[in-house]
């Protein structure tokens, strides 16, 4: 209440910034009054897009959840320094989201693998397409596991995270155009890397 009764213009100035950045680029968030709220909505609206490009780029779903909760940590506490006339709520985020796996990785001291994750799509797969199934994720985490960090971090933040090419170019520093071509040959090297495992 105290904290409240005694917020400053310049405290004013960041929540109208914000409020104004949000009712703009984040139309399908209602805008409240504190920060915590709005950090709350933010939090619901891009919580699984983080924690799957987490889990994109580490591999299993505990240190994903727990780096999802780091960035998100980092995040809050960094709020005061996100400036909605630089970028967007999402590019300011990934980018947290990338510093924190960054660090994660040299915490561990070796290159971790990309998992494509556990789940099989099909509800009820009998033991054949199990079987197939299974070997084909396999093989494209083993071709995955090969490609350098930075093309392995353009396949989590497009197929995991979900992001657009213009969304990924924004937190990279690149160009969409450059993005789509790098996602391009990607995966056209995927592919025929693909057919001569076959």
């Amino acid at each position: 209440m105290q904290s409240a009764l005694h917020t400053g213009p310049m405290e004013l100035h960041r929540k109208e910034a914000m409020r104004d950045h949000l009712s703009a680029a984040e139309t399908t968030i209602r805008v409240t009054e504190t920060d915590a709220e709005v950090f709350a909505q933010l939090y619901q609206k891009h919580l699984c897009a983080v924690f799957n490009y987490c889990l994109y780029r580490v591999g299993d779903a505990m240190v994903a959840e727990d780096l999802t909760a780091d960035i998100f940590e980092r995040a809050w506490r960094a709020r005061r320094r996100y400036n909605p006339r630089r970028a967007k709520f999402s590019t300011w985020l990934f980018t947290i989201a990338r510093r924190t796996v960054i660090d994660w990785y040299r915490h561990q001291g070796r290159r971790r693998t990309v998992e494509l994750g556990e789940e099989v799509p099909s509800p009820h797969p009998g033991p054949d397409t199990l079987t197939v199934e299974g070997e084909d994720r396999h093989r494209l985490h083993q071709l995955i596991r090969n490609l350098p960090p930075h093309d392995q971090e353009l396949i989590a933040m497009k197929f995991g995270a979900g992001m657009t090419n213009r969304q990924i170019g924004d937190v990279l520093g690149k160009s969409e155009t450059a993005v789509g071509s790098a996602l391009h040959r990607l995966m056209r090297r995927l592919r025929l890397q693909w057919k001569d495992t076959l």
